[in-house]
C-alpha cells in the first residue's frame, strides 16, 4: 500500500496500531488507507471485509465521488461464464461492439449513450484492457451520480495488484473527466 501512495502522491494512514508494530506485514494486507489528489481528483483507496464474511478475502477499493445531480448507472465486471443467464435476468446488458472488450467485460447500465460516450475514447479502452487483460482479475467498476469505484478481491497487495490499482486510478479520472465535461451532465448546480 505505501508503494501505491509514493508511486501516485497520495497519503497513508495506518487503520490501527498494529500497523506501527508490524508495518511490513500490515502493508501486504492492505491495511492503510490511501488519500489525496491525483490529477485534480479526490480518490481513495482502502481496504475492507465482504458482508457477512469474517476473515479473508478482502476487498480493495478505490473510489472517487461525483456528486452529480442526474441519476444513471453503469458496472463493468469480467465476463461470466455462463452469459447467457445474465442476457435473461438482467435487462440492463449492453455490448459494445468492441470484440476484445465484449469477450471479456460484462457491461450493464441503464444509459447507454453515456455508456458509449465513455467507451469512445481509445485511452478508456486501453485502460480497460490493461485493468482485465487476464481472466484471474475479478475487480467490478461501479460508476453512478454519486461515486465512481472499483472493488476487487484480494489477499496480498502483490506488483500485479499495484499495476491493475494504477490503471484504475488512470481510468477513474478519465470518466470523471469525460462525465464532467459532457453538456448532458453540465447542470448548474454540479458546474463547481
Amino acid at each position: 500500500m505505501k508503494q501505491i501512495a509514493q508511486e501516485l502522491n497520495l497519503k497513508a494512514t495506518a487503520d490501527s496500531t498494529f500497523c506501527k508494530i508490524f508495518p511490513k506485514l500490515c502493508n501486504w494486507f492492505g491495511k492503510y488507507t490511501l488519500s489525496g489528489k491525483f490529477r485534480g481528483k479526490e480518490l481513495e483507496i482502502y481496504t475492507t471485509k465482504f458482508p457477512n464474511i469474517k476473515q479473508f478475502p478482502l476487498r480493495l477499493v478505490v473510489k472517487s465521488n461525483l456528486g452529480l445531480a442526474q441519476p444513471f448507472r453503469i458496472v463493468a465486471r469480467k465476463r461470466p461464464f455462463l452469459i447467457g443467464l445474465h442476457k435473461i435476468f438482467d435487462r440492463d446488458i449492453c455490448f459494445t461492439n468492441n470484440p476484445i472488450l465484449d469477450g471479456r467485460l460484462l457491461f450493464s447500465t441503464d444509459r447507454r449513450d453515456l455508456l458509449s460516450l465513455i467507451l469512445g475514447y481509445d485511452e478508456v479502452q486501453d485502460q480497460l484492457y490493461g485493468i482485465w487483460k487476464t481472466r484471474k482479475c475479478d475487480g467490478t467498476l461501479s460508476i453512478n451520480n454519486n461515486f465512481i469505484m472499483y472493488h476487487e478481491p484480494f489477499r496480498l497487495i502483490t506488483k500485479t495488484t499495484r499495476e491493475r490499482i494504477k490503471n484504475v486510478t488512470n481510468l477513474i479520472c478519465d470518466v470523471t473527466d469525460i462525465i464532467r465535461l459532457s453538456r448532458k451532465f453540465i447542470t448548474p448546480d454540479n458546474m463547481g
